[in-house]
């Protein structure tokens, strides 16, 4: 998108895209798995703070955060009921994700933020939004935004409906207007999810110099 994004009218399109925003969430736009998108997200405050306090490090490697998620967070677990594999995966961990003592292992690391809804921006009615925001659907609810007119767009309306994507019309000073509904879905805590996470968090930082907070 060569606009600039208002990030008013980006809280509007997601709070009509989610059928309203979750207490804590923060609007961002970032360039996330290959493309620039709207993400509503709420950060584990905790998490950040403690990252921040410590200097912990991002892990952005699925298979250690395939490791770190046999773990419970905050509670020991004995490193003989590990298997073979989990024990691989976490030895791979920097230290300041885990606590070892007495042949016990603590999982420290938390996932640093839900991602609850992607949206991609269009000026106009094309496949190509979709694919682009059906990149986020394992992993939070998705849309597109359609930031221009609205002629044209029956067929972009059908398709999103069938892939389970959202539509969202918001162009000029027109008052923004939910199309279609994204599909709600129950999404779990998966490693891929979490790396997701990660990387989000970790464009975010990279990206501005404070963290949103609302």
């Amino acid at each position: 998108m060569s606009s600039k994004l208002d990030l008013g009218v980006a809280r509007q399109v997601c709070e009509l895209a989610s059928g309203g925003l979750l207490a804590g969430s923060s609007v961002v736009e970032v360039q996330a798995r290959g493309v620039q998108a709207v993400l509503s997200v709420r950060l584990n405050v905790a998490e950040v703070e403690r990252r921040d306090r410590d200097a912990v490090s991002t892990v952005l490697d699925g298979g250690m955060l395939d490791g770190l998620m046999q773990l419970p967070a905050g509670l020991p677990v004995p490193e003989s009921s590990l298997s073979s594999r989990e024990r691989m995966l976490l030895r791979r961990c920097p230290k300041d994700a885990l606590e070892r003592s007495g042949g016990e292992v603590v999982r420290r690391l938390a996932c640093p933020l839900e991602v609850d809804l992607a949206v991609v921006r269009v000026t106009k009615p094309s496949r190509a939004g979709l694919l682009r925001a059906g990149k986020f659907g394992a992993y939070c609810q998705s849309a597109v935004w359609l930031d221009g007119p609205a002629a044209g767009s029956e067929l972009l309306a059908i398709e999103a409906g069938i892939y389970g994507l959202g539509l969202v019309h918001a162009y000029a000073d027109e008052a923004p207007a939910l199309v279609v509904a994204p599909q709600s879905s129950q999404f779990g805590h998966t490693p891929a999810g979490w790396l997701f996470a990660e990387q989000v968090y970790a464009e975010l930082r990279s990206s501005r110099a404070a963290l949103p907070t609302s």
